[in-house]
């Protein structure tokens, strides 16, 4: 896949972002080795080694954070203390012990917050192979 095939599931999947049309998220492309989310954002996680995002602490009901896959070293969703991300039947570990890693480069998640400030859900199904939950 290319940087045009990343950019293109972005803009099929939520929007262009940036306050544009679409799912409303103002992308980033990050390239260095951790950056801290915020709410209603979207993330390019774009380094040859592993990018780590750490959830918002503060979020309502509603919010929406995504992460999509493009340098090889992959991504890494950190928690806080009282989170944790619900994917499908699975869950991360309470606190900030839990995470949820990338399992190929291209990976990718969709989050909405359904418990202020604590519980995320993946929205629709992640685009991987398999992820890593902890």
């Amino acid at each position: 896949a290319t940087q045009k095939a990343v950019k293109a599931y972005v803009t099929a999947s939520v929007g262009t972002g940036g306050g544009g049309g679409g799912g409303g998220l103002t992308w980033t492309n990050v390239t260095g080795t951790s950056q801290t989310a915020s709410i209603n954002n979207g993330y390019i996680a774009n380094r040859g080694t592993l990018v780590t995002l750490t959830l918002p602490t503060s979020s309502a009901v509603g919010d929406l954070v995504s992460i999509v896959g493009q340098g090889a070293g992959g991504w890494l969703i950190a928690q806080g203390a009282g989170q944790q991300i619900q994917i499908g039947s699975a869950n991360t570990t309470l606190g900030a012990g839990g995470s949820v890693a990338s399992f190929n480069q291209w990976d990718s998640v969709d989050l909405v917050c359904v418990t202020a400030n604590t519980i995320w859900v993946t929205r629709g199904a992640p685009q991987s192979a398999g992820l890593t939950i902890v």
